[in-house]
C-alpha cells in the first residue's frame, strides 16, 4: 500500500492509472499524487445514470487523457473498467440498488454505443462490505429476484463483489479482478456506513495516463 492506495496485482492495464483509496487518501493527497490531472466526480444517487461529464449519476467515463475519474464509497462497491487499448476508462458506484437496477449492463451499453464493446474491457472491483457482514432484508432480495440480473445471496447476506462479477461476465467482460477486503471488518483501513461512518468516504479512481 502506497500513500493510502490499494491495487490489484493482476489488474495492470497499460496506459492506465488507478487505485482504491483507504482512510488515508483524501482529496488533498490525491491531488498531490496526481498533479496536472483534472479530477472528475459525480453527485452519486444510487442510480443507473452513466455520463461522460460531471453531474448527477453513478457511472462516469472518459476517452480523454489526463482526467481522473473518482468514485466515493463506504460499503458500496467501486467498479473500475479499463479498455485494453487504453482508449476509454470508466468508474461505477455500485451499491445494492445500483446492481439491482442494472448500473453494470447500462454502463457497458453506453460504452458499446460509443464504439467500445464489453469484451474489450477488464474490470477491477475494490473493497466493499463483504458477504460476511451484509445481511439484507426482503426489499433487497425481492428487487434482485425481479431484476432478471445475476446475483448471489449467501443465506440472508448479499455478496456484492460476486454479484458484480457475475453481471460483468454475463455482459461480456472477459476479465474481472477482485480485491476481497470487507470494509466493515477492517476499521483500520476503511470507512463503513454500517459501522457508523455516515459521512466519510473512500476515494477510488481511474484515468488514462497523460504523457507529456
Amino acid at each position: 500500500m502506497l500513500s493510502g492506495i490499494l491495487k490489484i496485482y493482476t489488474f495492470n492495464p497499460p496506459g492506465i492509472v488507478y487505485g482504491f483509496g483507504t482512510r488515508e487518501l483524501d482529496w488533498e493527497r490525491l491531488r498531490k499524487l496526481y498533479p496536472g490531472y483534472r479530477i472528475k466526480q459525480l453527485q452519486q444517487v444510487h442510480s443507473t445514470v452513466v455520463r461522460e461529464d460531471q453531474g448527477e449519476g453513478d457511472g462516469i467515463f472518459t476517452v480523454r487523457k489526463g482526467e481522473l475519474l473518482v468514485i466515493k464509497t463506504a460499503d458500496c462497491l467501486p467498479v473500475l473498467l479499463a479498455e485494453k487499448q487504453a482508449r476509454v476508462v470508466a468508474a461505477l458506484h455500485a451499491g445494492w440498488r445500483g446492481l439491482c437496477r442494472g448500473i453494470i449492463p447500462e454502463a457497458l451499453r453506453v460504452l458499446k454505443e460509443r464504439g467500445f464493446p464489453p469484451e474489450g474491457f477488464s474490470a477491477a472491483l475494490g473493497p466493499s462490505i463483504g458477504p460476511c457482514c451484509y445481511e439484507v432484508g426482503e426489499e433487497v432480495m425481492d428487487c434482485f429476484r425481479k431484476s432478471g440480473l445475476p446475483y448471489l445471496l449467501r443465506g440472508k447476506n448479499l455478496d456484492l463483489p460476486t454479484t458484480a462479477r457475475l453481471q460483468l461476465l454475463a455482459a461480456g467482460v472477459a476479465e474481472v479482478h477482485i480485491l476481497p477486503l470487507c470494509t466493515r471488518c477492517h476499521p483500520e483501513f476503511f470507512y463503513s456506513h454500517r459501522r457508523g461512518d455516515r459521512k466519510a468516504r473512500m476515494l477510488s479512481f481511474i484515468g488514462i495516463i497523460d504523457i507529456k
